[in-house]
């Protein structure tokens, strides 16, 4: 599929120029399509009573989600949310008063706040400043006697990509657990958990995959995995779990659980299918397009939104001194005009069919796969009219 085919895949294109993929993206044709073929299924046919056709489906989208970032199937653990899947991390480890978890000060509250939870454990939270993501000797000054290190593949306000790779280089030399929130950067660049040496990575689906709210996925590397407990419980999350006598048998025995063997102990109960089976169609596409191009088409509208933001006056929100580069830059770009409040410049936009969103007095532009260099054009045409002395 090129980009151009899957620019049809968005009808919302007809009707208005969306750029605020870094908040919630629109939902494409094939998820609507797959969505609604469960949907019809429930409806007319009931909900599958063999167990086999119960599962496959699900289990189809496990291993396109494997495939996205290179893992193995029972490495996938289906989840609500991001913030889900970190708090199945922050929860599950076996913590120690003392220990330390090194975060940073620009991440999004959902990779702050489930680790800022463990204070009541004794653990300590450091936050460093975000541009200390691009001086790595500090960083490894940093994660000395640390336990884990928590970031975000792409800062939501900044929209600076992490060097993922070093990072898990620095934790595999240092012992420390590596744990990254994905949401957006996955669907947009390309990201290899093997090659990363990442830990865990959750994400949810709503932004960049282009997916239902509500679905997500939590990739958990095995030795990880064997650290961590499950701390939601239910029947789903127990080998064996499909004999249904077999818990009054484990309570008789005193034994513990048997978990089962792979990232599904964290799947306890019935799960969110219509969001599940929308995001698998939608990452298959996105899969068929190829990240590789979807991530050169999304870098070069962006560098061509700052070039002219930056003809118009506009600072851009730079994270660090190496920003500018292109392995560092994601698909958010933020500004601000020295004279106009960044609320009044989205109102504008809005007013005009362009949709932007208002982040801390910083306007954020995302264009996705489906935006094209004249809807770029199209915002700096209104903004040049906007932004005009009066």
């Amino acid at each position: 599929m090129s980009l151009a085919q899957a620019r049809e895949c968005f009808p919302v294109c007809h009707r208005r120029v969306y750029l605020d993929n870094a908040a919630v993206a629109p939902l494409p044709t094939p998820a609507r399509a797959a969505i609604e073929r469960q949907m019809v299924e429930m409806n007319e046919l009931g909900p599958a009573v063999n167990l086999d056709d119960w599962i496959a489906p699900l289990d189809r989208v496990r291993a396109i989600l494997a495939r996205l970032v290179n893992a193995a199937p029972a490495e996938i653990a289906f989840v609500k949310n991001t913030s889900e899947g970190l708090s199945f991390v922050a929860r599950g480890l076996p913590w120690q008063p003392g220990d330390r978890i090194v975060g940073f000060d620009c991440e999004f509250p959902a990779n702050v706040y489930p680790w800022l939870a463990l204070r009541s454990l004794g653990v300590r939270l450091e936050l460093l400043p975000g541009a200390a993501l691009a001086d790595l000797d500090r960083l490894r000054q940093a994660l000395r006697g640390a336990k884990l290190l928590a970031v975000s593949s792409a800062q939501f306000l900044s929209g600076y990509r992490a060097p993922l790779e070093s990072l898990g280089a620095l934790c595999r030399e240092l012992g420390v657990w590596f744990v990254v929130d994905g949401i957006q950067s996955l669907g947009a660049f390309p990201l290899d958990v093997k090659r990363a040496g990442i830990h865990a990575l959750s994400a949810d689906g709503h932004k960049w995959l282009v997916s239902p709210e509500g679905a997500g996925f939590l990739y958990l590397d095995p030795a990880l995995l064997a650290a961590l407990t499950p701390t939601e419980v239910g029947w789903l999350s127990v080998a064996g779990w499909d004999d249904l006598s077999r818990a009054a048998a484990l309570a008789a025995s005193g034994a513990p659980l048997p978990w089962r063997p792979d990232a599904t102990r964290f799947e306890c109960g019935a799960l969110n299918r219509l969001g599940l089976v929308g995001m698998g169609a939608s990452v298959e596409m996105l899969l068929e397009v190829g990240l590789d191009a979807i991530a050169q088409h999304v870098l070069a509208l962006g560098h061509y939104a700052v070039a002219g933001l930056r003809e118009l006056g506009c600072e851009i929100l730079r994270l660090a001194p190496d920003a500018d580069r292109p392995e560092r830059r994601s698909g958010i770009n933020t500004f601000r005009h020295p004279s106009r409040p960044a609320e009044a410049i989205v109102a504008r936009l809005r007013d005009a069919g362009i949709l932007c969103a208002h982040r801390q007095n910083w306007v954020r532009v995302s264009p996705h796969l489906y935006n094209t260099a004249e809807e770029i054009e199209r915002l700096l045409d209104v903004l040049r009219a906007g932004l005009a002395p009066a």
